[in-house]
This record gives C-alpha cells, structure tokens and sequence, in this order.
C-alpha cells in the first residue's frame, strides 16, 4: 500500500488537451445515468479493498506533506517519493484496471505502454480543466509519444445534468473518431458551457466546429450504449473509492486531484523502473 501517495483536498486542476497526439479508435457509447449502469468487466478492480484504502491513505498523507511535514525517518516528501511505495500486488492491480484495447478512442498511446495512467474526469469539473490544458501534454510530449505511458480516460460525471451530457458527448465524439478534439473544445468553453442558459446550443455550436457529422453526434448522444459506456466509467470509478475529480490511477498508484506535474512526473518515473524500462 502506499505511504505517501498524493493528494490536493482543494483538487488543484488543469486545463486541456492541445498537444494530445496518440492512439484513437472506436469506443462502446447511451444516455442511461451511470447509477443504472452495468457492472460487467470491472471485477478486476475488486482486491479486497486495497485501493479504496490506497485512494484514502492518498488524501490524508497527501495533506500531511502540503502542509510541509517531513516523511518518516526525516526525508523530505521529494526524497519519500523516490522509493516505490507501491507494492507488487497493488501494480498488479493497477494493470489490471487498465484495458489496454487498442482501437479505444478516448486512449493516448500505444496499447502495449509499460505505464497506463488512468484518469476519471468531469467536463463541468474546473479542476479536471486545468490538469487536461496544462500537465496532460507535458505528459504526452514526455512519456506517450515515447511509448512509455498511455493515457486513458474514465468518465465520472458526478456535478450534475450537464455532466453526464457532456461525458456522453465525449462517447458520440469518440465514435467519430474525435474523443480529444471534443475534450480541448469543451474544457476550453467550460465556463460558458456552465453558465448558458442553452448549453445545448452551444454543445451543437462545438460540434459544428470540429467538423462532426451533426446527426450522427446526436444519435450517439441519444443512444443507450453511449449512457451505458458513461455509467460502466462511473462505477469502476466508485468501486475503486473515487468520490471527486481528477482523480488518476498510474500502475497502481493513485493521485488525487490536479497536483503539479512533478508529482506525477515522479510517479510515472517510478513506475518505469518499477517495470524494468
């Protein structure tokens, strides 16, 4: 388990996805609210408990080192987090979490990455923002064009309607084959997204813009599979103890909220040398 996994209880966010460059295909799609949603395919995640514990340990350490107290036997939280607090069967399970398929739309990188960072988001989340515009393609240009880290990202639409509509937009965006066009376009209009009195409109104005086929996205946007896609990311998100956004699994180690990109520089480096890369 880890002993000084991170955590931001004020979730420090981030913004976009502009240079996200990497692998894209075809992904399942509805409109069904994802407490209704099917639990196929996420028993994996279910290793008594050990990552609900993990996420927990990561809120609670995470705030001991922001507020500047050393980690144990004296070392600094930078000198703490070159070790691999993670043991075998948590990074284990975090490959487990990872599907690794390799025509998924709303995925960066090559299937077969040694580090598979997985990212549970919300379109209305500002924090999520933040952490998509400014860490997300320092990352890409780091690790995923290399082919040591693949990006893969959950739905976990939990503010509301205008959430859920959004994370099933990214589903019908997805099966156009523009997942990442659609998150930069949204993020980077969230505040008027939010605030219009016809968000709806204004989701059309975006997909008009990224040159999507406007009746195929709205029957995307209206089919059940696409709800049931949303739901299946929303459940295997609360099953592993995710309550808020962004919240990132990377090989097993969790990261709550948008921390600087040191933290998770840190912990994808561990990682690699944790798999022998």
């Amino acid at each position: 388990m880890p002993k000084d996994a991170r955590s931001d209880g004020d979730a420090r966010g981030a913004k976009g996805a502009k240079d996200a460059k990497g692998a894209k295909g075809k992904g399942s799609g509805g409109s069904a609210k994802p407490k209704d949603a099917k639990r196929g395919g996420v028993s994996p995640l279910l290793i008594g408990g050990a990552v609900v514990v993990a996420l927990v340990v990561a809120v609670v350490v995470g705030l001991r080192l922001e507020g500047g107290e050393q980690g144990q036997d004296g070392e600094s939280p930078d000198t703490a987090s070159v070790v691999d607090h993670i043991d075998a069967e948590q990074r284990e399970w975090g490959q487990a979490l990872a599907r690794r398929t390799a025509d998924d739309p709303m995925a960066l990188g090559s299937a077969d990455a040694p580090v598979v960072l997985v990212a549970y988001s919300d379109f209305a989340c500002p924090y999520c923002a933040t952490w998509a515009q400014e860490t997300q393609p320092e990352l890409v240009e780091r690790y995923v064009d290399s082919g040591e880290l693949r990006i893969e990202w959950r739905e976990f639409p939990y503010l509301g309607e205008l959430s859920q509509t959004l994370s099933v937009g990214a589903v019908a965006a997805g099966e156009q084959d523009a997942f990442w066009e659609y998150q930069e376009a949204v993020f980077d209009r969230q505040d008027e997204l939010k605030s219009a009195s016809d968000p709806a409109g204004l989701l059309d104005e975006i997909v008009e813009e990224l040159g999507l086929d406007a009746e195929k996205f709205q029957e995307d946007l209206e089919a059940e599979r696409s709800g049931i896609a949303v739901g299946h990311d929303f459940v295997e998100g609360q099953q592993i103890g995710v309550s808020a956004t962004p919240a990132f699994v990377i090989n097993g180690d969790p990261v709550m909220g948008a921390q600087p990109l040191d933290v998770f520089v840190r912990s994808v480096d561990t990682a690699l040398a944790t798999a022998g890369e």
